[in-house]
């Protein structure tokens, strides 16, 4: 399974040459990840315990241009003690079967009032493995 979200660009999300800009491959990714996070029934404004991305990375496969409207899929790849790695394929959404990015996130379970990671809790786990695509997929 995955989690689908779609979202039009904006103007002011191109470069000088008329391309979707870097910086919006990740803001893209971001709104996933939030709107993703949010379904799971992760509360962002916890000041207990919650999640932080300690590393992204994006391959850009092919570029962007406006208007368009992309749709970001987003899969599980690994569950850790503490960790979740994240896939997400950026598709322009114009009948397209290959992706125009692909990013990889490491998001890591925190304890705020400690100021380290802390055991992912098992009823979360659990709605993770729905998610979880083996790697080789």
């Amino acid at each position: 399974m995955l989690h689908q979200t779609e979202v039009t660009l904006r103007w002011g999300e191109l470069d000088a040459l008329g391309h979707l800009n870097n910086v919006a491959y990740f803001r893209l990714m971001e709104e996933a990840r939030v709107q993703w996070s949010h379904g799971l029934g992760i509360e962002l404004s916890s000041q207990d315990q919650g999640i932080v991305v300690v590393s992204v990375r994006c391959d850009f496969l092919r570029q962007v241009h406006y208007p368009a409207t992309i749709r970001i899929e987003s899969t599980v790849e690994k569950i850790g003690r503490s960790s979740i790695d994240l896939r997400q394929q950026l598709f322009i959404v114009d009948g397209a079967t290959e992706p125009c990015a692909e990013g990889h996130s490491r998001i890591v379970w925190i304890d705020f009032q400690q100021g380290r990671s802390a055991p992912l809790p098992e009823p979360l786990r659990q709605r993770l493995q729905q998610y979880l695509v083996p790697a080789d997929a």
